[in-house]
């Protein structure tokens, strides 16, 4: 495996001396993986990356083209650390966090440092993680930082440097922990007699701590996270499940009375705890950024009144700040009486006269770097070019800025990374790496995770990136004692507690549910529509160049909110073939905003929302829907064939989809919003095209009823059933009162009413709650309608004024329903996204 593996000159080498010696930490493992052969190492090799995928383990990347997830790369070959190295790093480490917790509690609290001059107050006022609403605010238990990493990187003179303090909101803990678990299983006989310290200890003393200061024995803890789009999801949700706490976006809370709540079906749960991966600035649009969309409003006001608990605490961010690293050593001596174990990557701010003389003077060996840059997380580019490297255009340039706006930049030591065998292609090669070293607040005390994120790079040895493309790597910290074998995860043999769940659904998902279902059942009435007016317009279904058949049609797309009036009018006047380009519109242009394109959108951004909570299949199905869609978004002139097998196969889709959800998820509170929202939307959809068919003229010589009849899939119902013309009092029993039929308003009814009963509320209320109300109130109405009395015509001037006046009721009181839904369920407080009688509303 090592036969060819050749350190660099002058670059250290984690496992093999300059002469080719194996250093001795890394002997035994190498030993016994040398006791395979290569197609076992190449099976090892295989199983990780097996493991990876059926993990789902992503890491969300974003280029010219947006935001696109890949899976996590990983290197199966660990990374080693001693015994007695670790304890050097561990001390150092620990000493750091208790000296930064130290700075921000000063910055925060007294500001004495600054007032002594040891810390110069634009790095912190002008500093954007500075955030003003915090100050004299102390959080509970007084520790700001209850979770922080540091990056690492080993220089030729062996040493190890910090490069960057992460203490916002670090990330790659879960990718870490990914990594482990995917290593133990692969290479489980090596892992056990290499004697590797476990990271269980480490998650469970956090988890441990931060319970600890909510002060109660069980409190609802959250993971707070910017959402599915953010680069490091999988890791959100992964902690979440590993840590047992909810995740949840800004969006499932709110404030009242100064204290957190969730939201959830069940109604509004206290938050004790949040252990946020949101930026502090983000967390609250109310005092803090009022762009954002990522926070709580009130949240701050709520950690002022110390009623919850956020870990870490709101401008911990502050000392991210590379250009402050320069100061540390001072400060060190200054708080703690105590020289840095660790040091910083040595670092000239130059907004002080002598540090910017002495950057100016060695520009070919120091790398410039803004004071205040915003970058990713996980980007670890910390060299970008060297300034030996500019042309002399830009060396004059970047001089002319330093003398005129100095404290805008900070010189930093360039350092030559360390390297790491990591596996490229068959063989092991020495490889660029960066570690990420995580801490936790232990009681008064820090706990370092005995391991770490190392990522590597194939080429670059100054710089390392996920967002490039390089990979990471298993950490193993060595024990020179037999270690604890703790873990918090479940061994396949251990006999688990059987359980039911999905009834503490937060609202956010169960409102995204609600919304998948109804645009789903919008866009099959969209398409069933269409549909129907192809053939007419083709002449298929009888109508030809009929003008009055023309207008009906055109008068249909205008009432049910797909054509404007006047667009409708010259539509007319043009004649089929301009009627035809309407149609068009509808289907294949992205500017139609109640399009078919815009739903399949609609589909698709709902989806994406609680992708977690779809099948595999369902989630291809709604791929392939918008891509078939999106496929034909170019056509401008309606072919009759290939429109009328494009929307055969999108019904085909749309059917599929709902089979899964019929058959394959269970019956839990998400499923049954789903649901819901496809029923209302029928009833609605019905209602309305009831309305436009059935009412006004002679609709059974006109050819309406049959058109409402293909529209609600009951043609051969009908025609079964009654062998004979098409009546008005029939067709309207059918579509309407008929509870067998399940296109029918009194089968969606009767389905509503049924998930309504099983939804949250007060059994022992004496009162029925709103949504009850109306749903029985409507359930009544349909159960008592005389279908005769309502399609007898009175004369001419109120022609079946009873039926469109039951409809619009029917059709009222489920937007009523609906909303009821939203303020009980969903917003707890606000009204939904709908309109009543609006038209198509996204």
């Amino acid at each position: 495996m090592i036969d060819g593996y050749a350190p660099e000159p002058d670059i250290y080498d984690e496992m093999m001396d300059a002469d080719g010696t194996i250093r001795s930490h890394w002997q035994k493992p190498l030993d016994e993986l040398r006791a395979f052969s290569d197609a076992d190492i190449k099976h090892f090799w295989d199983t990780a990356q097996r493991l990876v995928r059926e993990n789902g383990t992503t890491y969300n990347i974003y280029g010219d083209e947006g935001q696109s997830a890949r899976p996590w790369r990983m290197d199966p070959m660990p990374f080693l650390i001693s015994a007695d190295e670790w304890k050097h790093l561990e001390a150092g480490l620990i000493q750091r966090a208790r000296l930064l917790n130290l700075l921000i509690d000063d910055i925060y609290g007294d500001q004495k440092l600054l007032s002594d001059g040891l810390l110069p107050a634009s790095l912190v006022f002008g500093n954007p993680n500075f955030l003003r609403p915090l100050h004299g605010v102390r959080p509970v238990g007084g520790t700001h930082l209850n979770f922080l990493a540091f990056d690492l990187a080993r220089g030729p003179d062996r040493r190890w440097w910090v490069l960057r303090n992460r203490t916002q909101a670090p990330s790659g803990a879960g990718y870490a922990l990914e990594n482990r678990v995917v290593l133990a299983r692969t290479l489980p006989n090596i892992f056990r007699d290499a004697q590797v310290h476990r990271l269980a200890g480490f998650f469970q003393a956090f988890s441990d701590n931060l319970i600890g200061l909510s002060g109660k024995d069980d409190p609802l803890a959250v993971l707070l996270t910017p959402g599915p789009h953010n680069e490091t999801y999988f890791e959100h949700a992964y902690l979440a499940r590993y840590l047992g706490f909810t995740l949840v976006e800004g969006a499932d809370l709110t404030v009242r009375d100064n204290k957190v709540y969730m939201k959830t079906l069940n109604g509004l749960k206290q938050v004790d705890l949040i252990f946020r991966r949101v930026d502090g600035e983000f967390c609250d649009p109310l005092e803090l950024r009022t762009d954002s969309l990522l926070g709580v409003a009130g949240l701050v006001a709520a950690i002022r009144a110390g009623n919850v608990v956020v870990a870490n605490s709101l401008g911990s961010g502050v000392v991210e700040c590379e250009a402050l690293m320069g100061f540390l050593p001072g400060l060190s001596r200054t708080l703690m009486g105590e020289e840095l174990l660790v040091p910083s990557l040595a670092t000239w701010w130059c907004g002080q006269e002598k540090e910017r003389d002495y950057v100016l003077g060695n520009l070919d060996q120091l790398t410039v770097l803004p004071t205040f840059s915003h970058r990713s997380i996980m980007n670890t580019q910390f060299a970008s070019l060297p300034s030996d490297r500019f042309t002399q255009g830009a060396q004059d340039q970047l001089r002319s800025h330093l003398s005129r706006r100095g404290y805008e930049f900070f010189g930093q030591e360039s350092v030559t990374l360390s390297t790491t065998p990591a596996w490229q292609g068959d063989k092991l090669a020495p490889s660029p790496m960066v570690l990420r070293v995580y801490l936790c607040a232990d009681g008064d005390d820090y706990r370092v995770m005995p391991g770490g994120l190392t990522r590597t790079a194939e080429k670059s040895a100054r710089s390392v990136s996920m967002q490039q493309g390089d990979a990471s790597k298993d950490t193993w910290v060595l024990s020179d004692t037999p270690v604890s074998t703790y873990t918090r995860l479940t061994a396949p043999d251990q006999v688990i507690s059987l359980r039911r769940s999905g009834s503490d659904l937060p609202s956010r998902v169960a409102d995204n549910l609600y919304w998948l279902g109804r645009y789903a059942e919008r866009t099959e009435g969209t398409i069933r529509l269409m549909r129907s007016m192809i053939l007419r317009l083709s002449g298929e279904a009888g109508a030809g160049d009929d003008p009055q058949t023309l207008t009906r049609l055109t008068n249909i797309l205008v009432d049910l909110g797909y054509l404007r009036q006047r667009t409708a009018r010259r539509a007319i006047a043009g004649g089929i073939h301009a009627i035809e380009r309407e149609v068009a519109i509808v289907l294949f242009d992205r500017a139609c905003p109640s399009g078919l394109l815009n739903l399949l959108e609609n589909i698709q951004r709902t989806a994406s929302l609680v992708r977690e909570r779809l099948s595999m299949d369902s989630w291809r199905i709604l791929n392939g829907l918008h891509a078939l869609a999106t496929s034909h978004a170019a056509m401008i002139r309606l072919d009759v064939d290939d429109a009328l097998e494009l929307l055969n196969h999108m019904l085909e889709e749309l059917a599929a989809f709902s089979g899964m959800q019929m058959e394959n998820m269970t019956r839990s509170l998400g499923w049954r919003m789903l649901d819901i929202g496809r029923r209302i939307e029928r009833v609605s959809h019905t209602t309305r095209l009831i309305k436009d068919m059935a009412i006004g003229g002679d609709p059974a010589a006109e050819g309406r009823l049959d058109l409402l009849l293909e529209l609600g899939d009951s043609s051969m119902t009908y025609r079964t059933r009654y062998l004979s013309s098409v009546q008005l009092a029939a067709v309207i029993d059918l579509l309407l009162t008929d509870d067998t039929n399940p296109r029918s308003i009194a089968f969606q009814v009767a389905t509503l009413a049924e998930h309504i009963e099983a939804l949250p509320h007060d059994r022992d209320s004496a009162t029925l709650s709103r949504e009850q109300y109306l749903i029985s109130s409507m359930q009544s109405q349909l159960r008592l309608a005389d279908v005769h009395a309502l399609c007898a015509i009175r004369n001419k001037r109120e022609q079946l004024k009873d039926l469109e006046n039951f409809l619009t009721r029917q059709e009222r009181e489920a937007y009523e329903v609906s909303e009821a839904l939203a303020r009980n369920y969903f917003s707890h407080v606000l009204s939904t996204r709908s309109g009543f009688a609006g038209g198509m509303v996204p």
